[in-house]
């Protein structure tokens, strides 16, 4: 009678076990009304004592939580999930390794959260394997072929975030053979899962082609899904599309709206984008006060193009305040970042004593910055240096050859000046 007794009082302790666990997961118990509280946390220890790892990990987390009529007691919990960890349940490892890596129940503590993130990997916990590989990738040094590894086993139990990341990994090559199939194969899956940083990748991989057959109108779907769920570069790619037509039919004020939605995140492309629209006709009566405000927040953010436009701007356009010396320095540093038009501005200012003091040696290196990037402007005005000897020793031979490049490219001065030096463009 005794065993016929012990074993009821088993099973409806494992009936209510599985029904709390079920709750426990969703982070919060179903409770009974009355003394049952008491009963399960009584009916928990029971099993608990007994080496029941199951029961050892929820009296612990009522221990944690201060219920099923348990008073909050951190060191308890503590034990009693620690025993069931190292009895291999794979929910006590995993909620030992948050509670090491939050502080919670316990202090802080990089390493063993480290630890029991490795085991509860091991004991198939899906975010546990995505953090682990995480953990992997980003260490110093990278293991990359482990990382892959446990990307993949979670990425096939259907984990988005894992699928996302395998993706990239097959994408950039690191730690597997690259390859833009797998890539699109997996950044699809995890798409599917509402995964906007997939969803945005999916739509680059349509948009350019690569592992898939080029879409644009399929790559438009990909940006407005995440756009939607707020992803700022999506959003900057879709009022991209919008502007110039492609996959979507133009629209200014599309375009304008979503490039805004990504400018109030920070977005400094979408910021520069944002003022370029406010200067066009196309796109409404121009406003460069709203011009110059989102170039300025892009510059600030030290956007090479942001910086450019921002010091036209204060250079003196209808609304804003002229500010030269500003908008030198932001030429200077957009410059230094391989902005051609600003390293032409700057050549032209120290060549012509435009807004700064004459400077021959400055309109040398400006204007060399450019024509090292083959621009026509930059050669032109180079050449013109080697052949008046400004900022450089005099040179006729090396001027011709600069301008006959220039000219070649189609830069009118440049052919007029070779006329003048009785030479014809080859």
């Amino acid at each position: 009678m005794c065993r016929i007794v012990n074993r009821l009082l088993w099973v409806m302790a494992l009936l209510l076990l599985a029904t709390t666990l079920q709750a426990q997961k969703k982070e919060k118990l179903t409770l009974r009304k009355g003394d049952s509280k008491t009963v399960a946390g009584e009916l928990y220890g029971n099993l608990a004592r007994k080496g029941s790892s199951e029961a050892q990990y929820l009296l612990g987390m009522c221990y944690g939580n201060g219920e099923m009529g348990l008073e909050c007691d951190t060191l308890e919990a503590m034990r009693w999930i620690t025993l069931s960890a190292e009895n291999q349940f794979a929910d006590a490892a995993w909620t030992l390794a948050e509670a090491y890596e939050k502080g919670r129940w316990v202090e802080q503590d990089s390493l063993l959260a480290l630890e029991w993130t490795r085991k509860s990997a091991e004991y198939g916990v899906i975010e546990a394997q995505y953090a682990w590989a995480r953990h992997l990738m980003l260490d110093e040094p990278a293991d990359t072929v482990g990382a892959v590894e446990w990307y993949q086993k979670a990425a096939e139990q259907d984990y988005g975030l894992a699928q996302l990341e395998f993706a990239k990994c097959y994408a950039e090559g690191k730690g597997v053979e690259q390859n833009d199939e797998a890539a699109v194969q997996w950044l699809t899956k995890a798409a599917e899962d509402s995964i906007p940083e997939a969803q945005y990748l999916l739509g680059l991989a349509y948009a350019d082609g690569k592992g898939v057959e080029s879409s644009l109108e399929k790559a438009v779907r990909c940006y407005e899904d995440a756009a939607e769920a707020g992803h700022c570069k999506a959003q900057y790619s879709l009022a991209t599309c919008y502007f110039y037509g492609k996959g979507v039919a133009k629209s200014c004020e599309e375009a304008k709206k979503w490039a805004r939605m990504a400018a109030e995140q920070g977005y400094a492309d979408a910021q520069n984008f944002l003022g370029v629209c406010y200067t066009l006709s196309q796109c409404g009566k121009p406003n460069m006060q709203e011009a110059e405000r989102w170039f300025a927040l892009a510059a600030e953010q030290n956007h090479i193009k942001g910086m450019y436009n921002e010091a036209l701007c204060l250079m003196g356009v209808h609304g804003v305040k002229p500010n030269k010396k500003r908008a030198v320095e932001l030429f200077t540093m957009s410059a230094e970042l391989g902005n051609v038009d600003a390293q032409n501005k700057l050549a032209s200012f120290y060549l012509l004593n435009e807004g700064v003091e004459r400077d021959y040696e400055l309109a040398v290196k400006y204007a060399s910055m450019s024509a090292e990037q083959g621009d026509p402007d930059g050669l032109y005005m180079l050449a013109s240096c080697h052949l008046g000897g400004y900022g450089v020793k005099k040179g006729v031979l090396k001027a011709i050859e600069l301008f006959q490049e220039a000219a070649r490219k189609g830069h009118a001065g440049a052919k007029e000046a070779l006329k003048e030096l009785g030479q014809k463009v080859n």
